[in-house]
């Protein structure tokens, strides 16, 4: 895989039509942005991170850097683990995959006068396409990370490009630097700042990666409209959790669990597409859950993010009088086998048909509709 074929697969999707995009693409050297050792998002046979060193072998290097659709991970562990060899940890930044990127600038309708701002700019690579359709003086980009803001600052640099960058919480946007016609976020979060609208201009467009603790997979496109922003979902996004909006639980429960049989079989309800878990997280926002055992020992776990409650359903014998076991005030299977009977009630909606307002009272999910929010 290199530059060449990656560009044909761009241009097979149609994700180079408009030419801007195009020309972007061939102006900013992706090399110049992705360093000489990282991991790809894939296990090795000792599960860990496979590791990729260019030196060591310059061909998967190189396919890992032009595969359309290949991110490359640059940090584990928020930079607590070296890039020296296979490793186990969280991922904390990636140079993301081009079929993704090409996507979401699409979908955020950039024209050569608008004023951007980015969150999460990283090693600077899509800050560069930023740069590219709007010249420097009107990107701003911020980053969380010092150690990243600073790679992301000499890459950009060192490629020609002069954005104004700022190293801080991008959750507070750059008051200073508003209003802003566009803004684009490359991390996920489960709240959109207010402060993003206030710092929107009129009709400006925010475009975000979204999700629950249950399900984080979508991409939202709100249009500004005064104090508020509204839109929906234009598609499916897995992103890695911006830094503000990590789930964390710190489990508090004690006592004995309530016992009852399943209505439902498991399987059921955590085997469909991601958007029927999509569409069960924007109602379960703060329930989480993870498998344990195999077979018949096939458990799920769920708990809430305030720690207080937890089930665990078994997949075998789901109809027996113990296989749901609840701990604490909620009944988090009842919760979400709730949420499945909406999703299935309303005719299984495809993620687009969501959307979420946005204003100074909070922020708001509904179908189709602002009129009808989700679960009501």
């Amino acid at each position: 895989m290199n530059r060449s074929i990656c560009r044909q697969s761009l241009t097979v999707m149609g994700l180079l039509r408009d030419p801007w995009m195009a020309k972007a693409f061939d102006s900013v050297e992706r090399e110049q942005f992705v360093p000489q050792t990282v991991w790809l998002p894939v296990k090795d046979s000792d599960g860990l991170w496979q590791f990729v060193d260019r030196d060591a072998d310059p061909g998967l290097w190189e396919q890992a850097v032009w595969g359309p659709h290949q991110s490359v991970v640059t940090q584990l562990d928020d930079g607590d683990i070296t890039a020296s060899g296979p490793a186990s940890g969280d991922f904390t930044s990636s140079v993301s995959a081009l079929d993704v990127v090409m996507r979401k600038l699409r979908f955020l309708g950039l024209e050569p006068h608008h004023r951007v701002l980015e969150i999460g700019y990283a090693s600077g690579y899509h800050t560069a396409l930023l740069c590219e359709r709007v010249t420097s003086e009107r990107v701003t980009a911020v980053e969380v990370d010092e150690a990243l803001a600073d790679w992301g600052a000499s890459n950009l640099k060192a490629a020609g490009y002069a954005p104004h960058l700022v190293c801080g919480d991008g959750l507070e946007g750059v008051s200073v630097r508003a209003p802003f016609d566009r803004i684009i976020n490359t991390a996920s979060l489960r709240r959109v700042p207010h402060t993003w609208v206030e710092q929107a201009a009129q009709g400006g467009v925010i475009l975000t990666p979204f999700g629950t603790t249950y399900s984080n997979a979508g991409l939202l496109r709100l249009t500004v409209d005064g104090d508020k922003a509204e839109g929906q979902f234009v598609g499916g996004a897995s992103y890695m959790w911006i830094r503000g909006e990590r789930p964390t639980v710190d489990m508090q429960i004690s006592g004995d669990p309530v016992s009852r049989p399943s209505p439902i079989d498991p399987a059921k309800v955590l085997g469909g597409t991601y958007f029927q878990d999509f569409a069960i997280g924007l109602q379960v926002p703060d329930v989480t859950y993870s498998h344990r055992g195999e077979g018949d020992g096939r458990r799920v776990q769920f708990v809430d993010e305030a720690g207080t409650s937890a089930t665990i359903v078994s997949y075998g014998d789901w109809w027996e009088e113990d296989a749901v076991r609840s701990w604490g005030p909620r009944d988090l299977w009842a919760e979400v086998t709730a949420a499945y009977t909406w999703y299935e009630e309303h005719d299984r909606p495809h993620i687009t048909r969501f959307g979420v307002t946005v204003d100074g009272g909070g922020q708001y999910t509904w179908l189709d509709s602002p009129r009808q929010l989700v679960g009501s």
